[in-house]
């Protein structure tokens, strides 16, 4: 589940460079990003996409919103909350992960409910993505898209969830990649004019006006949503990207520069003494947000920002040191447990640093905790701790992940067995290989 982030502050520094650039430094060693041709790790790619196929159905042409998590094996229902709901990272990167495994078929469709999300709100036409969609072969009613939600029986009234139906600034840069992978691979221009008009939608409503940076996005429902009010450096690396991708296909475009906004915030987030990323800016403040940290927020630089490959040796120690727990990586510094899905961050970012072999074991925990039903766990433990609030308004670290089968832990998992970068194209991958 990407969730919204606190975070930071700052200014400096030169930008993207050229694309051989670009190719050169993510392709960091032959090792870390070869092919593979057999093995365990393809055997486990492999598997998992197809656990991710056998949770779709409807038409096999009809486009498709994943359920996020499922019941844990086969048990009782989900909470009403998530009963219907399918994230739209979680999507992004199932999508992602399809077309790495050549399942492209199957991904177009996840990448069609994408475009016809953006196409089909039920209030905004300015190119936002909700946060969430209705889970299940894609129907649109009335008013468009169907957005997740149930019945409160209690209170005999429609709910929905404020976070759910609002707008999260890295969310909707996700779909935009994914959208770019679609086009990647189909060539359909529909897929690259929507990545496009999501990320104008990110550079007109989540720019900071005076500072580096986007903001994080926007809470609740139509039609006044509140402003989040501080900057992610996660939500900012995808946006740069995202706009990264955009702008080598768009040589003369303006998306570097709109790009570099993104990046000075990031540089501004790196902190030299420790040798680590901030998680992002405090609250209504420009001033990096010290007392937390995230594990994507310290593992996704180094393989998205060429000009951060270097820092690997430094950031990847500080990780372990913070984050590592026998076996996998927490999500925060509290080191309650194993988070899968950024168990398989770890694990590919080792692999594109040239550093497999630490891969290995953080592949192997992945493969012993897949579900029956095909997908990875999201936790090892009944449940894991993350520091983080589920929205502005909830109580202070209520954000838990649980013992759940989970598609974006599932996703993260085959890019870490292929050793696929999802923040660049496919074609980019291989010529460095």
């Amino acid at each position: 589940m990407h969730l919204l982030r606190s975070i930071g502050k700052k200014a400096v520094v030169d930008l993207f460079g050229t694309f051989l650039a670009v190719v050169v430094t993510i392709a960091l060693s032959a090792d870390g990003a070869a092919a593979l041709s057999g093995g365990r790790e393809a055997q486990l790619a492999s598997r998992l996409c197809d656990g991710l196929i056998s949770h779709m159905n409807g038409d096999p042409a009809q486009p498709f919103i994943f359920r996020s998590f499922e019941p844990a094996n086969g048990g009782s229902r989900l909470h009403s909350t998530l009963e219907n709901t399918g994230f739209t990272y979680d999507n992004a990167l199932a999508a992602i992960a399809l077309y790495a495994c050549g399942r492209k078929a199957e991904a177009d469709r996840v990448a069609d409910a994408l475009v016809l999300a953006l196409n089909t709100d039920r209030y905004y036409h300015d190119g936002r993505l909700r946060n969430a969609y209705r889970s299940g072969p894609v129907v649109t009613g009335k008013e468009g898209m169907l957005l997740p939600g149930y019945w409160n029986s209690t209170a005999n009234s429609w709910e929905e969830d404020g976070y759910q139906v609002g707008s999260a600034t890295g969310s909707t840069a996700w779909a935009a990649l994914a959208l770019l992978a679609a086009y990647e691979q189909t060539d359909l221009p529909a897929y690259l004019d929507a990545a496009g008009k999501i990320m104008e939608w990110i550079h007109i409503a989540a720019a900071d006006p005076q500072n580096p940076g986007y903001f994080g996005g926007f809470v609740g429902p139509e039609p006044a949503p509140d402003r989040v009010t501080w900057k992610s450096t996660e939500h900012n690396l995808d946006v740069y990207a995202a706009d990264g991708w955009l702008a080598r296909l768009h040589a003369q475009s303006d998306w570097k520069h709109l790009g570099d906004h993104a990046r000075l915030f990031l540089d501004a987030m790196w902190d030299e003494k420790e040798g680590r990323f901030f998680i992002g800016s405090m609250p209504g403040s420009n001033a990096p947000n010290t007392t937390m940290s995230g594990l994507d927020a310290e593992l996704w630089p180094l393989i998205a920002v060429p000009a951060y490959a270097a820092r690997a040796g430094r950031v990847l120690e500080w990780t372990e040191r913070h984050h590592g727990v026998d076996g996998g990586f927490d999500f925060n510094d509290d080191r309650d447990g194993i988070w899968l899905e950024g168990t398989a961050q770890a694990a590919l970012v080792f692999r594109l640093s040239g550093r497999a072999t630490e891969a290995e074991p953080l592949l192997a925990t992945i493969s012993a905790q897949v579900a029956p039903d095909g997908l990875v766990y999201a936790t090892v433990k009944d449940e894991l701790s993350t520091g983080l609030q589920v929205g502005p308004n909830s109580a202070p670290g209520d954000f838990r992940y649980f013992r759940l089968p989970h598609i974006a832990a599932t996703a993260w998992a085959v890019l870490a067995a292929l050793g696929h970068n999802p923040f660049i194209g496919m074609a980019d991958q291989r010529a460095n290989r």
